[in-house]
């Protein structure tokens, strides 16, 4: 005579027989209980006979075996920071209260970009996608401006002249409004010499792509410029990556 205990908690269970052919069979709870917002509680089991799905608020739970984690809606806010002017690209947006499925998240900007921060937006609209696992979602969000009279001269620190159609050349913020059209940039290299310059800077056909005058790549590094822009002269440096 053999005889046969399962176990659950402290539930016995005895089967008393010569010749024992048990099926598969659920006996009683293995995990734990989460109890969730609202009046929904989850158990974690071996295995149900029945599989049940239930909702309470954001989250849609299925009863049945481990569970490997509480899976609810994606959720998040966009703070979004207006440009000092119409032409200018200082905006921003960042991403916080990220929650919901399960980390990690991904994060795609429609501009390209990646990860909880967007910089250098100008005015417009503009979407963001958080995802994670089979979890989605999109939010559009706008980006304001402030008036034409906080429109300044702003000279970037770096650009990355490597031919992708991407910051391919040295960008002056604002220099090719009308009154920054009289203007004169000169680029220099570490010793002094002047490698590039030019009048009517625009940043688009009048403007340094990291070459010289007679159209040779310079290498990574530090440069020098100044600028002339309406009698105001400005100094500053800038970093070439390629």
């Amino acid at each position: 005579m053999k005889n046969i205990i399962f176990i659950c908690f402290g539930l016995i269970a005895i089967q008393v027989s010569a010749q024992v052919s048990i099926s598969r069979q659920v006996l009683g709870c293995y995990g734990h209980t989460l109890q969730l917002p609202g009046s929904v509680s989850l158990s974690g089991t071996a295995g149900e006979g029945v599989v049940e799905t239930v909702a309470s608020g954001p989250y849609a739970l299925t009863q049945g075996f481990q569970q490997p984690g509480i899976v609810g809606n994606i959720a998040f806010d966009v703070l979004a920071f207006d440009a000092s002017c119409p032409t200018s690209t200082d905006g921003y947006a960042e991403l916080e209260n990220i929650s919901g499925c399960r980390p990690p998240y991904t994060i795609t900007w429609s501009m390209g970009e990646d990860g909880p921060l967007a910089e250098r937006l100008g005015p417009g609209q503009y979407a963001v996608t958080v995802q994670a696992g089979l979890c989605s979602l999109t939010k559009e969000f706008t980006i304001g401006a402030g008036p034409d009279s906080e429109c300044k001269i702003r000279f970037f620190k770096a650009f990355s002249p490597n031919g992708d159609g991407k910051n391919d050349r040295w960008t002056i913020e604002n220099i090719n409004r009308p009154e920054f059209a009289d203007n004169k940039v000169e680029i220099f290299n570490r010793w002094g010499q002047t490698i590039w310059s030019g009048s009517g800077y625009n940043n688009d056909d009048r403007a340094w792509d990291g070459t010289t005058k007679g159209g040779n790549e310079l290498p990574d590094g530090t440069y020098f410029f100044v600028a002339t822009v309406s009698d105001v002269t400005h100094k500053g440096y800038i970093e070439l990556t390629r």
